[in-house]
């Protein structure tokens, strides 16, 4: 059984379909919690883009990069975010 180049598998674009669910919360609700399947989801985009990360053994997360440091759940879920906001403006604007 071949792949088929015309069907996108799930996990790729996991990130960016929740990432509206998320930023609609945030901003609603006014907290910040990601659940661990969103931090995952997070980091598997982030790894897409060029950034690494490292889960830590206190719950915080290493990045490394331009971004380079040590952050918790939420802001490594932020920075993808930020990340996949900027590259659908730059879509959006060609």
């Amino acid at each position: 059984m071949g792949a088929n180049p015309g069907v996108r598998p799930i996990a790729p674009v996991a990130f960016e379909a929740i990432a509206d669910a998320i930023m609609y919360r945030w901003s609603v609700e006014r907290d910040v919690w990601v659940s661990p399947s969103e931090v995952e989801q997070a980091r598997l985009y982030l790894a897409r883009v060029g950034v690494a990360t490292l889960a830590l053994p206190d719950g915080r997360y290493a990045i490394d990069g331009d971004r380079a440091g040590v952050c918790d759940a939420a802001r490594l879920v932020f920075l993808g975010l930020r990340r996949l906001h900027a590259t659908r403006r730059t879509a959006s604007q060609d």
